[in-house]
């Protein structure tokens, strides 16, 4: 097998590096090395293809420019992504689109309860505005085929039945259930904002980022017919990862 690659290599075009670059995305691409898996030690590269640690150290870096692998001292190089991934770019123009976004992404829940009015400024609107019970459901937004956190999804739900409740207050319900309150033939309008924000401590674990590293912050308030207030949504998106784009016309 060493022998193999090692003529692989030779047989190329191309800086070394790139080669064993090449080859190793393909490794990726067709399975060899799932989402999660590790890849072989620079030393394990360097005796199965007969190249030098700077031939080595230069092809990962390949990798993990790519959005392909993250290295670690110590923990080696750990696959994040079977292609490079490209930034998630959500284009709305009405309201099915903005719940069509859901489809796009997959939600991963990772805690929910009943909060009290005075949580946060968002419980509060759902229970004076919604004149409900407040349920706030997190969770974390994952692009499809990339291991990454796009964004970190606090969800304040004016909850109306007992069964609703349950639904919401189970982690293997509550994102389905969600999505049912928000179903398109039950909202009216939905009021949005956007702004930047430094990323607190704890956030910036959930996402994988830095504290203080910049969030691009969506809040919206999704009303139903009769205008009463059904949902708020706080989401906290990766800066780096993410782009939110609109089309203007004349009316």
């Amino acid at each position: 097998m060493a022998q193999e690659t090692q003529t692989m290599l030779q047989d190329g075009s191309g800086p070394y590096y790139k080669r064993l670059a090449g080859y190793l995305m393909d490794e990726i691409k067709e399975g060899r090395y799932a989402i999660g898996a590790s890849l072989p030690t620079e030393k394990e590269l360097c005796d199965s293809f007969g190249v030098s640690r700077h031939t080595t150290r230069e092809a990962l870096r390949q990798l993990e420019n790519k959005g392909l692998i993250t290295r670690r001292q110590g923990s080696g190089s750990t696959v994040v992504a079977t292609s490079p991934p490209v930034r998630y770019e959500q284009n709305i123009q009405t309201i099915e689109d903005m719940l069509h976004h859901g489809k796009a992404t997959r939600l991963h829940v990772l805690s929910s309860k009943e909060v009290e009015p005075d949580a946060n400024q968002f419980a509060s609107q759902v229970t004076h505005l919604g004149k409900t019970p407040c349920i706030w459901v997190r969770s974390i937004r994952y692009p499809r085929n990339d291991v990454r956190p796009l964004a970190l999804v606090d969800v304040y739900v004016a909850v109306r039945t007992k069964m609703q409740a349950r639904k919401l207050l189970d982690e293997e319900t509550a994102a389905q259930e969600i999505v049912n309150t928000v179903d398109v033939r039950k909202i009216d309008r939905i009021e949005q904002a956007f702004n930047a924000v430094n990323v607190a401590d704890a956030e910036a674990k959930l996402l994988h980022v830095k504290a203080g590293d910049a969030a691009f912050q969506i809040v919206r308030h999704y009303y139903d017919a009769a205008g009463r207030l059904l949902v708020v949504a706080h989401s906290l998106y990766h800066g780096s990862l993410f782009t939110y784009a609109s089309t203007l016309r004349r009316s």
